[in-house]
């Protein structure tokens, strides 16, 4: 065997050996799936224009929904998360997006965002995000949101609150199903969370 062939016949070797070795190796897992929450989508305007300006702060949730995991309860006091897919984000920043995102949707105010953006808006809305998570009855999913909310002035005052809850069952018991509960519930909660919010503040302002 000549030299050149001997050094073919090692380079083949050589890659068979390598290719062996990587189709030993463990293959990376599937990336988890990730979640967003819908804001409201209004196919019309529903009522005048106005002419106040709103922040919305950064909603306020124990740690059990500040994070990127889908909170589950099967028993009363005992919290579990999904195992697979996750939120985009953090649940209360989330939250926040779609607030601020159905707000603009309306198409009544111009003048809406975070507190960075609006520090000197008239209204301030505060958000204390009571439950987010899938509450399993009889074996059978429902996607729980409770909003409990406030109208403000950002220094102190108080001009209305009020607590938005929706509940809405889950077609099946896979995560998506669940997912997809949860926007529905949440589209319900902001509806009305939006439409209060332009009520309360518009009052305030006409007085």
């Amino acid at each position: 065997m000549t030299m050149n062939s001997s050094r073919i016949a090692l380079a083949i070797a050589a890659a068979g050996l390598l290719s062996a070795c990587v189709s030993v190796l463990p293959k990376a897992p599937p990336a988890a799936a990730r979640y967003l929450l819908s804001p409201v989508d209004f196919s019309a305007e529903e009522g005048p224009k106005v002419s106040w300006s709103l922040a919305v702060d950064d909603p306020q949730s124990t740690r059990v929904y500040d994070t990127t995991k889908i909170a589950l309860v099967r028993a009363p006091g005992r919290v579990e998360y999904y195992a697979t897919g996750e939120w985009a984000d953090r649940g209360p920043r989330l939250v926040e997006a779609a607030i601020i995102r159905s707000f603009e949707n309306s198409g009544r105010i111009l003048g809406v965002g975070d507190r960075a953006t609006m520090a000197l808006s008239d209204f301030v809305l505060e958000t204390d995000i009571r439950t987010l998570h899938a509450t399993y009855e009889n074996g059978a999913p429902n996607a729980t949101i409770e909003i409990f909310a406030r109208l403000t002035n950002g220094r102190g005052k108080i001009y209305a609150a009020k607590l938005f809850k929706h509940a809405e069952p889950a077609s099946g018991d896979t995560e998506p199903d669940v997912v997809k509960a949860f926007d529905g519930a949440m589209t319900e909660t902001l509806r009305e969370l939006v439409e209060w919010t332009f009520a309360e503040a518009s009052a305030r302002k006409s007085q």
